[in-house]
């Protein structure tokens, strides 16, 4: 269980800073909108997909990986529509907050999966 858990939290670090940063510089201003940045979302589903293929069968991975698709989605969404609600940018201490919420619903995203797959 702490090996799945530990490579889903890499994958997510790889995938929010290292690809979004890289490959996405500017674009997530999309977000805001319901159908936009899904390359993101593709991202951590790929990234999902691969970890959950160490440890389960093909089928399992990719409903797992569709499930990290949709709700990356829709927990990223939420949060650019609150930000823009509230006119919040880098400098605004809400910002940071707004983030730590939305990162802590990744994580029970992937400890739910955890629990779940290993239960």
């Amino acid at each position: 269980m702490v090996d799945i858990l530990f490579l889903l939290m890499v994958k997510h670090c790889i995938c929010d800073l290292g690809l979004q940063s890289q490959l996405l510089w500017g674009k997530t201003i999309n977000k805001q909108y319901y159908f936009g940045c899904h390359s993101h979302y593709l991202h951590h589903a790929l990234g999902t997909l691969l970890v959950m293929l160490l440890f389960f069968n093909p089928l399992l991975a990719l409903k797992i990986a569709i499930i990290d698709y949709i709700a990356h989605w829709h927990i990223d969404y939420t949060k650019h529509r609150v930000q823009l609600y509230w006119n919040l940018g880098r400098k605004d201490k809400a910002f940071w907050w707004v983030t730590v919420v939305d990162q802590l619903l990744h994580f029970l995203t992937y400890y739910t999966f955890v629990v779940y797959l290993v239960n």
